[in-house]
């Protein structure tokens, strides 16, 4: 946790990469000398500290892993505050190892200050993720609504309930004297999945743009981006190497998945939003010339698979994540001029990442419902209900996703209030 938090705030003082797509474009107009290191800071903390604080916290409790977001915003907050001097080097750098391990200790110790409540509530929390594992399987479906039409995503959306209900009956078999047990989740996606790509490359066609006039003008953004790839190498290391730790994860998804050690279905969900958020990725890098201390968070997938190698599972991961994030940078251009080139699979980027948030706030808010109503029945349920329509109406509304885990962990600390009044007995 100190060698991330440390690398992620170094390479945001020095203007390297930033996790937030929205400040990637700020540090822009920085290099460019538009705007000032004050206003970098001041605007870099206005994005994200919000996010950190509605989103990472309350979905890393939930889930008990910490949501990659909340350390590698705050991150991008902590580079930004320092000048980009050898002195504002080490500060930023030694202050992002300090917050890491401060971040780690300070999870484990709210988890192990709610357990020792009167009315214990932590195992409850399990449930606001729970229902991501059943229901991310819908997200293609939604995806092809948006690419097609309902209809399409109507039919897969059948299709994937009849593929899962059959591998839930029929998925356990003996061949050639091994035990088959496939995972009817897993199974439901997978089809999804490959039902999602066949539409978009169905509905895709060539065109004949100018791509490599377009991205030539931005090609001394890629080449400074190319000049530090063995920092941003060494940043995707340590960040695989953290996911293999099961220190962070790389979104709600997978972090259910992890939760429960599906580590399979957990690259997969990983793998996914990947292929959703390579678009705005690859297209702020190429435009700004910085890039994401996590790359496209490709380097995921990996480490979620070496989780159980023991010693050589975690330096497996840290070199597979370094290489990935070279890989990607060395093929930045190519990978630009691709989406470019095919509409169909830059939509079907762009329509599944928003598909996913669709099925991640449903899943979350009744997921937060379930799991306050477990921790106090009948109650809850009106709690998060009220929460997530009040959210609607503010003046200043938080992330959707957020609303179920922050009804959650907010009903259980109620309940004890109420507990020691009387009027919430054991």
């Amino acid at each position: 946790m100190a060698l991330l938090g440390g690398t992620a705030a170094f390479l945001a003082n020095r203007n390297i990469a930033v996790f937030s797509d929205g400040a990637r474009t700020l540090y822009r107009s920085y290099l460019d000398n538009q705007t000032d290191r004050k206003t970098l800071f001041s605007t870099s903390f206005a994005l994200s500290f919000y996010l950190i604080i509605t989103f990472g916290l309350p979905v890393s409790i939930a889930g008990r892993i910490i949501i990659a977001h909340t350390i590698l915003l705050a991150c991008d907050i902590i580079g930004a505050l320092f000048k980009d001097d050898r002195k504002g080097l080490f500060f930023s750098a030694g202050t992002g190892a300090v917050f890491g391990v401060i971040l780690m200790f300070l999870m484990q110790g709210l988890i192990n200050l709610f357990a020792l409540l009167p009315i214990p509530f932590t195992d409850n929390l399990a449930s606001a993720g729970n229902l991501v594992i059943i229901l991310f399987c819908v997200f293609p479906s939604l995806a092809i609504a948006y690419q097609t039409s309902a209809k399409n995503g109507l039919i897969v959306l059948v299709l994937t309930m009849l593929v899962k209900q059959a591998a839930a009956v029929y998925g356990k078999f003996r061949f050639s004297n091994i035990n088959i047990d496939l995972n009817a989740d897993g199974m439901a996606l997978l089809f999804a999945v490959i039902a999602m790509i066949f539409f978009a490359i169905r509905f895709s066609k060539k065109t004949a743009g100018s791509a490599k006039e377009t991205f030539a003008v931005f090609g001394k953004n890629i080449d400074r981006i190319k000049k530090n790839i063995l920092l941003l190498a060494f940043s995707g290391g340590i960040v695989a190497a953290a996911a293999t730790l099961l220190l962070v994860a790389e979104g709600p998804a997978s972090q259910a998945f992890t939760a429960q050690g599906r580590y399979g279905e957990a690259a997969i969900a990983a793998l996914i939003r990947c292929l959703g958020f390579i678009p705005i990725v690859m297209t702020t890098a190429i435009i700004t010339g910085i890039y994401s201390p996590a790359g496209t968070n490709a380097v995921y997938v990996p480490a979620l698979l070496f989780i159980n190698l023991g010693i050589a599972g975690l330096v497996g991961s840290f070199l597979a994540g370094a290489l990935i994030m070279v890989i990607e940078i060395l093929l930045l251009g190519y990978l630009a001029k691709g989406l470019d080139r095919f509409p169909g699979m830059k939509e079907l980027s762009d329509n599944s990442r928003t598909a996913i948030s669709k099925v991640l706030d449903i899943s979350l808010l009744v997921g937060g419902m379930i799991a306050a109503n477990a921790i106090a029945s009948n109650i809850g349920f009106i709690w998060v209900t009220g929460l997530y329509l009040l959210n609607q109406n503010s003046k200043k509304p938080i992330s959707g996703m957020a609303i179920g885990p922050i009804g959650a962990i907010s009903m259980g600390i109620i309940v004890n209030i109420l507990h020691l009044t009387g009027l919430f007995p054991k």
